[in-house]
């Protein structure tokens, strides 16, 4: 695949500034947990804006929409031995580099994500859907499916306890997965 910065979304997309709908988007990560499963959360919220012409991608979400149906660990996890949600508001991903196949539709970008006040590089892989009106809006819309596995350690999140057994209760890989449905702005 190659990497051509702006041409491969110009030549994909029309001109101009798409946003995410925040209704079919979805930000989601996945961790190991007590070396038995991956567990799964996601935010509740996100503001992201493809702009076709500058050949970026800004993703941002607010670390309080932290979506966990336990009470008690979400508050943990937005507390200071975790993401700090006070200090650090708000996780912010900016690509600015597209490759990929058109006709495959599978794309690699690369940005500076950064958490909890760690900026670090990562490259993502995905799809990209072929853009079209929506079945009950007109609006011309496109979807983009990336995944990425990062060290939660790159990003100053290394808390860590041992299992009775030997092991570690928290995997220090996180796979991040965004699920995002722009709309064509006028």
């Amino acid at each position: 695949m190659s990497a051509q910065p702006t041409s491969f979304l110009q030549d994909h997309l029309s001109g101009g500034v798409w946003r995410a709908d925040r209704f079919f988007s979805s930000v989601t990560f996945k961790v190991r947990h007590l070396g038995l499963r991956d567990y799964r959360a996601g935010f509740a919220e996100i503001d992201a804006t493809l702009d076709v012409e500058a050949g970026t991608l800004v993703a941002m979400v607010p670390v309080k929409s932290l979506d966990l149906n336990n009470p008690v660990i979400r508050d943990r996890m937005l507390s200071e031995e975790f993401l700090h949600a006070e200090r650090f508001p708000a996780v912010r991903w900016v690509v600015s580099e597209f490759g990929g196949d058109l006709q495959s539709r599978e794309i690699v970008v690369t940005g500076d994500l950064t958490i909890h006040g760690h900026k670090h590089p990562v490259q993502a892989r995905g799809r990209i859907g072929l853009p079209g009106a929506g079945l009950l809006s007109p609006e011309n819309r496109v979807g983009i499916e990336l995944s990425a596995i990062v060290d939660r350690r790159d990003y100053g999140l290394d808390w860590q306890e041992e299992l009775p057994t030997g092991g570690d209760t928290l995997g220090y890989d996180v796979t991040l997965e965004a699920i995002l449905e722009f709309v064509e702005q006028d």
